[in-house]
């Protein structure tokens, strides 16, 4: 028996463990007190993740689905063999452009899985490579590639040192953090206060982070209406700090004229903040020593998603709160995913258009909310067949059922993933992968965004099951049979050609050990390596803090200075402000909701972590309930233009009056039973996909601010828990 310190790679905290192991086993894991970031905090989920390893229903050999919309288990050979005849058929009948690529959230800390798939879609050329960025996260690439010159360089909120935390659209007490990993967040946030500052969460809902600190509600998709009065007020006021202005951007003048003629009053109707309570938030935050304005999730689904992220970084950068402690600063990586993809040429936007709605690409991909049309609409690159990993796309994404039909008319469909979900259940073959704590790695993606830099890379701990395999080398397997090289570096193919195929730590070792923390391959000592980090038991720090002053290094621009002139937002200003919130049909507007016990869609199939109640409800204000004639816990119908569900309705005054509050990625289907049999509804039944419904800069989907009405009705289908449910999580 023996304990192994490794780290959490459910949500962005990625937290430090101890996992004390036997025989390949995981007898249990504990927070790691020494870890330099949670320093001995662990959620439920990353405590629990044994129970994901062995889940009963979790694939554990390649099942192919016969006719009838079952599955039979087939051996490696038998479905890698014909994946590759197929695939080459389609390839030689539609062209490489024909295939497409699916990367899941969980790949954010499979490393391998990672960078072989943006390798796989590099390889075959293809426009459809399609990632859960999509969703809520490309806003932010977009805007950092405008004015950085990097997708990837993204500042994040120095709150261990600020005095004035303006969080929007985010629940970090739940999440933990997105885009910014931040180490026991919740204290870390209760500090500011203590040492004299502020706290203020904008938010529809009082959420577990709001009822912490100073909340102002807000109306739903209307965050970017109160950022752009803020900014109206500060340039109004005249508190633009132009002296480091002056040394960090350009196109200054062209940032604040968008804000100019902002109309205040305008700002009060589309936010329900009063004018007063806008001009406060301004001024106050203009004049605190140091501010960080951070938005997340709430902030980057609506339709005006990327200027929102604009106009957010826009309002650090005016008041001097970039690169500066207590403000917006850049991390330290362990491995430098900037250099990395500037090299590769991975980095971008708007290189070019998808095929049939013209979205542009960003970070060499398109939206998901595309998927459905690019199947159906015949024509040269017509979408045939997709390989994923780790994706749930059919209810993760907008039009559930469109999502469904576009994946069961592919003529080819391979999915990478533990189990039968609603969205593989349509896959010709499922492909049982390694987990977290089953396969070697780094948090990839978190350590771009670490508040506290440090280094780990930890070796398996627990021992798979025997006939699953390492994502990556799977996705290797399935390009040797069709004669491609997963990879985009230069040579790659020839090198293939010739029996050399680069595992990806070779590459991720490569650049690391390069970089500014690199040990130079022997030449600096005490660097890194991957070798090193192997041996060492836990984490190495690298520094207490983000460095600061270091903003004319990190910009990819040639000037070196922030570009905050495009005229794409002067566009987006005007289509903002010609733009109508209001719907009388669907009069109340409907935002999604984080749970604590969640990731996305797939932790709802462990029984631990679906224990006490847990239930797909809608939340609305008593007022909006009274007015309806619609009580507690009744079963309700909710309904939008462009699809209806039903669910249980709770009544609560958490969330603001004409604004309603979902909890998402529940109803689903398949083969994991817990999951199933807990009901509920898929809030993307609601959403739309048309290309007039998203954001126009980013193709980000619009899921938060849609209109919906509820109306009562006698029996709810999904949403309760059902008698099968109950025995499962309780037996």
């Amino acid at each position: 028996m023996a304990d192994k310190r490794i780290w959490c790679g459910v949500c962005e905290a990625s937290c430090g463990l101890i996992a004390t192991v036997q025989d390949g086993k995981i007898l249990t894991l504990r927070p790691d007190k020494d870890h330099p970031q949670s320093r001995g905090f662990a959620c439920t989920k990353g405590i629990n993740f044994p129970d994901v390893l062995n889940d009963p229903d979790r694939l554990r050999d390649p099942v192919k689905r016969n006719a009838d919309g079952t599955f039979t288990t087939v051996s490696w050979n038998e479905a890698l063999d014909d994946i590759g005849v197929r695939l080459r058929s389609v390839i030689k009948l539609y062209g490489r452009e024909s295939v497409g690529i699916g990367l899941g959230n969980p790949n954010a800390w499979n490393y391998g899985a990672f960078l072989t798939l943006f390798g796989m879609a590099a390889a075959l050329k293809t426009k459809h490579f399609y990632t859960a960025s999509s969703v809520d996260i490309n806003n932010y690439w977009v805007v950092s590639q405008l004015l950085y010159g990097n997708n990837l360089t993204n500042p994040i909120p120095d709150f261990a040192r600020t005095d004035f935390a303006l969080i929007l659209g985010a629940n970090p007490v739940v999440s933990h953090g997105s885009m910014a990993t931040i180490g026991r967040i919740r204290e870390t946030l209760l500090e500011i206060p203590k040492r004299g500052g502020r706290v203020i969460v904008v938010d529809p809902r009082r959420t577990e982070t709001a009822r912490l600190f100073e909340h102002v509600p807000i109306r739903p998709e209307s965050d970017v209406w109160l950022i752009a009065g803020m900014l109206k007020v500060i340039v109004d006021a005249e508190l633009v700090d132009r002296i480091r202005l002056a040394t960090q951007a350009s196109g200054v003048e062209f940032a604040l004229g968008l804000v100019r003629d902002v109309d205040l009053d305008r700002v009060e109707a589309e936010t329900g903040i009063p004018r007063s309570t806008v001009e406060k938030l301004g001024r106050d935050l203009a004049s605190a020593g140091s501010a960080c304005v951070y938005g997340r999730c709430g902030a980057s689904l609506g339709r005006f998603s990327t200027l929102t992220k604009y106009f957010i970084d826009v309002l650090n950068i005016i008041t001097g709160n970039l690169d500066s402690p207590g403000g917006m600063v850049f991390a330290r990586p362990m491995v430098d995913l900037e250099l990395m993809t500037k090299v590769l040429r991975a980095s971008g936007y708007d290189r070019w258009r998808t095929r049939v709605d013209g979205i542009p690409e960003v970070l060499g991909t398109s939206p998901w909310a595309t998927f459905p049309r690019e199947v159906h609409t015949p024509g040269r690159g017509q979408l045939r067949a997709m390989v994923c990993v780790a994706t749930n796309a059919a209810t993760t994404s907008p039009a559930c059922d469109e999502m469904e039909r576009a994946f069961a008319a592919l003529d080819l469909f391979v999915s990478l993933d533990p189990y039968i979900t609603e969205t593989n259940r349509h896959a010709d073959y499922i492909l049982p992968p390694t987990l977290l704590l089953e396969r070697e790695g780094f948090p990839v993606f978190t350590q771009s965004h670490n508040a506290v830099p440090y280094a780990q890379w930890t070796d398996a701990v627990a021992a798979a099951p025997p006939n699953v395999r390492d994502d990556w080398r799977t996705l290797d397997e399935i390009c040797k049979r069709i004669g491609l090289v997963p990879s985009p570096a230069p040579g790659a193919q020839l090198m293939g050609k010739l029996g050399i195929r680069v595992p990806p730590h070779v590459g991720v070792d490569i650049f690391m050990r390069l970089g500014p923390d690199g040990d130079l391959f022997g030449l600096r000592r005490g660097g890194l390596s991957r070798k090193k980090l192997l041996k060492n038991d836990g984490a190495l720090k690298l520094g207490d803090n983000s460095p600061t002053d270091v903003l004319r290094k990190r910009l990819h621009t040639k000037d070196h200075l922030v570009h905050l002139e495009h005229p794409r937002f002067a566009e987006e200003m005007r289509r903002l402000t010609t733009s109508t919130t209001v719907d009388a049909d669907h009069p109340l507007k409907l935002f999604s909701i984080r749970e604590a016990r969640s990731q996305n869609s797939w932790l709802h199939n462990i029984p631990r972590l679906m224990s006490g109640n847990r239930s797909c409800r809608l939340r609305m204000h008593p007022d909006d309930a009274g007015s309806r004639g619609l009580s507690d816990g009744t079963a309700v119908r909710v309904g939008s233009r462009w699809g209806e569900i039903e669910v249980l309705l709770e009544v609560t005054d958490e969330v603001m009056q004409g604004s309603v509050g979902l909890n998402q990625h529940w109803g689903h289907k398949g083969g994991w039973r817990v999951a199933v049999a807990a009901g509920g509804a898929r809030y993307n039944d609601l959403v739309p996909n048309g290309t007039e419904t998203l954001d126009a800069i980013s193709g980000n989907a619009w899921i938060n601010g849609i209109g919906v009405e509820v109306t009562s009705v006698e029996t709810v289908s999904v949403g309760a828990r059902s008698r099968a449910a109950t025995d499962m999580l309780t037996g």
